[in-house]
């Protein structure tokens, strides 16, 4: 890599994941590169109690979904300060948004390179996050839409779901892709009638288009 990336301090990186082999391959990946220290390779539990000795920067999740927030939470209850990136992500508004919701402060889409890897972790580091002009302008149209709606601002979960709700996908499905119980994607549905005062489906995806616009997530 090129020697102007070099850091002052190397960051020092945990990679958590179910896949053995993906950890130890990101691992051997990321041990060639200068400002990266890689600490420990390990799964979830393995990695809570590593946090309570060991002054780290960035957790890199690697197979875990962006929904499981209980993980992300196991982490940040043994380091409250870390941050944390997830590997593997598709790029779309939705995904993005889940991982937000669930706490994640960067990603690593599907297609990246390791410099794109090492520079997720560095933006990180700074409170930074790089993205696609297309998911920028994604999340802007949403935080349009948190701000426009007459009651209480949507959360980052409900515009997830409010987006799969303009995709026609039914209850079952998004309760499947937000990796929760029907009664919970159910509750979702709820709370966005009754902020945007509606009713039904049909009611919720035409109020949420002529707040932002028609190209609500419409990809």
């Amino acid at each position: 890599m090129d020697s102007s990336r070099e850091v002052a301090a190397q960051i020092r990186v945990i990679i958590v994941g179910n896949v053995r082999l993906h950890r130890e391959g990101l691992a051997a990946l990321l041990r060639g590169c200068p400002s990266i220290d890689v600490l420990s390779v390990d799964g979830v539990h393995e990695t809570q109690n590593a946090l309570r000795t060991t002054s780290t920067d960035v957790a890199l999740i690697d197979t875990l979904s962006p929904a499981e927030s209980d993980v992300v939470g196991l982490l940040r209850g043994a380091c409250a300060q870390i941050r944390i990136v997830a590997v593997g992500i598709r790029e779309t508004a939705s995904e993005v948004l889940a991982c937000a919701a669930a706490g994640i402060d960067g990603y690593v889409p599907m297609d990246a390179a390791l410099e794109d890897m090492v520079m997720a972790i560095e933006n990180a580091v700074r409170g930074e996050l790089t993205c696609s002009p297309k998911v920028a302008a994604s999340l802007y149209q949403s935080s349009a839409l948190a701000r426009a709606t007459d009651a209480t601002p949507l959360t980052a979960r409900e515009l997830e779901v409010a987006n799969m709700l303009n995709h026609g996908f039914p209850t079952k499905e998004i309760a499947w892709r937000l990796g929760v119980q029907p009664c919970t994607a159910k509750n979702h549905i709820r709370n966005i009638f009754h902020k945007l005062q509606v009713h039904r489906r049909g009611q919720a995806v035409e109020k949420l288009r002529a707040l932002i616009g028609r190209r609500f997530a419409n990809r």
